[in-house]
């Protein structure tokens, strides 16, 4: 039997390793953990971890199953979402052909165009282009043509912003169907419907996550559509010695997604679930009303977006307090507040209701109001610069491993930084401050579908700085500080090599 000491860490065992919990108001990204699993899926798992089973006959069964309970022709679990678009992706590419298989992601020879929409480009379009395909941009109809008069493997749908765009999922069926061109829609952060809108409206395969709002196994997703494709995505994935071998499915992220499914589509009472919802988002309001700089609006769902939420804005030059400096003293603060960075502005932040657990509305909104009664007694005051960076500058990024020499030009106008760095493959704007002797800037460009960032801070002398830099990028529709530092930290010095100006 294990001891007292182990069954406390097993208890709590993120406390037992010093990582605090939070209470989550930023709906179910993966990095803040995803959603909690519903305790069917608890129950499913445990007992599916307790024989053994052929892989290929468990996914054959569970396709089948996938089928019947929503629709569509087939479907497979996978290790998350984006594992889904690459596996997909793999199977419009190379089929279950063994020898375009096994040469994945090395593609000369094949057919590995694939279209995307210009403002569709998303972060885990990375899962697409891993299989060795190229991105072919398009805007207008004419794009369209343009980019299938030469042979494409897949075109690919963003579902949250396809309403967004000029040319629709109806167009693109229309032009690729005759062509034999498979549509994948990546749906990961979508309620899944019986039947999928998507596939209804043409898409061969559609991707969702089974970490999210199903509530399934944090690391599982679903990808459902014709069958030929799925079936040919699970041959690329692994147990099978192909590109997929790394991305790893279990038994019980199998039978976990299953029982999550089933729960959603013939259990789950969405009515009872907005009610509750709306009672969360009534409990925080009521809390931070008593704070007359806050107001408080229940934001409708809309589009694809499923859920309400609660906006929160405030006069920020009365208060000196900023979405980002709320959110990092919630997190900061007892019990521990976690706020979606993306949606931070100036003077308002949003509140998810979606990963609220009974009982933590309220504590949420005392927390809110007593942030802001703290910050209306802040008297910061922001120092002018000690130094004038102004000129050209080394700067030498140290990583983990390896490290980059950049070529800084900077201007400096008051405490404002701008300018523009150079690298091997890596170059941009720059855009800063100084306070004081303490610095910050940034060094941004461009790549594919997102924004590279490193997110330099330290300090600043007439000759040389040096300091830590947060490293990170982010899509056009996914702008925040938590992408921006995804990629850990690096430190970093540098030295002038240019007179001031």
């Amino acid at each position: 039997m294990p001891d007292d000491a182990s069954a406390a860490r097993n208890a709590d065992p993120y406390r037992a390793l010093g990582v605090r919990p939070f209470i989550n108001c930023c709906s179910v990204r993966t990095v803040h953990g995803g959603s909690l699993m519903l305790p069917q899926v608890r129950q499913a798992v445990a007992e599916a971890s307790r024989q053994f089973v052929n892989l290929d006959e468990l996914m054959e069964a569970a396709g089948a199953r996938l089928a019947e309970l929503t629709g569509a022709e087939w479907g497979i679990v996978t290790c998350g979402s984006a594992a889904a678009v690459a596996l997909g992706t793999a199977a419009c590419v190379a089929g279950n052909d063994p020898v375009k298989m096994l040469r994945l992601p090395f593609t000369d020879g094949m057919v590995n165009r694939v279209v995307m929409v210009r403002n569709q480009r998303f972060a885990y379009d990375q899962a697409i282009r891993m299989v060795g395909t190229t991105i072919v941009e398009i805007d207008t109809h004419e794009d369209l043509a343009a980019a299938l008069a030469e042979p494409v493997a897949m075109i690919a749908v963003l579902g949250t912003h396809e309403e967004q765009s000029q040319v629709r999922i109806e167009d693109l069926v229309a032009a690729a169907r005759p062509r034999g061109i498979p549509i994948l829609v990546d749906a990961a952060s979508e309620h899944l419907r019986r039947p999928s809108p998507w596939l209804v409206r043409g898409a061969d395969l559609v991707v969702y996550s089974g970490g999210k709002f199903l509530r399934g196994p944090q690391t599982s997703g679903l990808l459902l559509g014709r069958k030929s494709l799925v079936q040919a995505a699970w041959r690329n994935a692994s147990p099978h010695q192909a590109l997929g071998r790394p991305m790893k499915v279990s038994k019980e992220d199998v039978i976990g997604l299953l029982a999550a499914v089933e729960y959603w589509l013939e259990s789950r009472d969405e009515a009872a679930e907005l009610r509750r919802w709306h009672d969360d988002l009534d409990a925080i309001a009521h809390e931070v009303a008593r704070m007359p700089s806050l107001r408080a609006e229940i934001v409708a769902p809309a589009g694809v977006v499923c859920v309400p939420a609660l906006r929160l804005r405030w006069d920020a030059a009365g208060l000196r307090l900023d979405g980002l400096g709320l959110r990092q003293r919630l997190i900061e603060g007892q019990p521990r507040i976690m706020v979606d960075d993306m949606s931070a502005t100036a003077d308002s932040i949003t509140i998810d209701p979606f990963g609220l657990q009974p009982g933590e509305a309220v504590q949420v909104g005392r927390a809110i109001a007593a942030a802001f009664s703290a910050a209306a007694q802040d008297a910061r005051e922001t120092a002018a610069p000690d130094v004038d960076a102004s000129g050209e500058w080394e700067l030498r990024t140290h990583f983990l491993h390896g490290e980059r020499t950049h070529r800084l030009v900077l201007r400096q106008r008051g405490g404002v930084l701008s300018g523009e760095h150079s690298s091997p493959h890596f170059s941009g704007s720059v855009q800063g401050r100084l306070a004081g002797s303490s610095i910050e800037f940034t060094l941004q460009a461009r790549y594919e579908g997102s924004t590279l960032a490193f997110r330099c801070r330290g300090r600043a002398g007439p000759d040389a700085m040096s300091g830590q830099a947060a490293l990170g990028s982010a899509t056009d529709h996914h702008q925040g500080p938590v992408n921006l530092a995804q990629f850990g930290e690096a430190s970093w010095d540098a030295r002038r090599i240019g007179a001031a100006h």
